[in-house]
């Protein structure tokens, strides 16, 4: 039997859809995972990658918005004297 924790590509997608609204494509995910911007795999079931369920849905919930730039510091604000 598999294990529900465990979740195929087309499962996460589906998971992230459930949980956020947002629809990702499967090479938009896969790209996420190559640059190490999304959970990498905790498993493999031949050269099927499965992710674990609460890596996922944590991630969902907390990743930038689309268009966000993650690369750039925020700057401070300086306070109005």
């Amino acid at each position: 039997m598999a294990n529900p924790h465990r979740l195929t590509t087309d499962q996460v997608l589906e998971l992230i859809k459930e949980e956020t609204s947002t629809e990702l494509s499967a090479s938009t995910f896969r790209g996420y995972v190559t640059r190490g911007q999304a959970p990498a795999p905790v498993e493999k079931i031949g050269r099927t990658p499965l992710w674990k369920r609460s890596e996922i849905i944590e991630w969902a919930n907390n990743r930038p918005g689309q268009g966000a730039r993650t690369d750039i510091p925020k700057r401070r604000r300086r306070r109005a004297e």
